[in-house]
């Protein structure tokens, strides 16, 4: 019965795991649905959109800072915001965090995470 048991344990974790490849290309889509520019898309690892009344006013966005600074990234995020609230302007939600991002390989790269708003801080 415990082999049983033990067996059932790890298939069901083997069925739970994730393709790692599945996962960039969802990364990607996600990317490529924020972001249709692919020039925007340039050095970003992940966006994470929170929706709320109808867009996405918040996201989290890991980029590359070897291919893109927080600069062109916070102007990306404030070109997305702008028909939504009618200011050129991304607020940044949380400070910057150094990280590391795992590619479809396996691999790991250097990467900086931020989250993004369309809206100005409550005071």
């Amino acid at each position: 019965m415990k082999h049983l048991l033990l067996g059932l344990a790890v298939v069901s974790l083997a069925a739970c795991s994730v393709d790692p490849q599945q996962a960039a290309d969802q990364r990607q889509a996600l990317i490529q649905h924020v972001f249709p520019n692919p020039a925007d898309q340039r050095g970003l690892h992940l966006v994470f959109p929170i929706e709320s009344f109808g867009y996405y006013n918040n996201m989290e966005i890991i980029f590359f800072p070897d291919e893109v600074s927080q600069n062109a990234v916070s102007q990306r995020v404030a070109r997305y915001c702008a028909p939504h609230t009618g200011t050129t302007k991304a607020y940044t939600k949380r400070p910057a965090q150094s990280i590391s991002a795992t590619l479809a390989d396996g691999s790991k790269r250097p990467a900086t995470q931020v989250w993004f708003s369309c809206k100005p801080p409550k005071s």
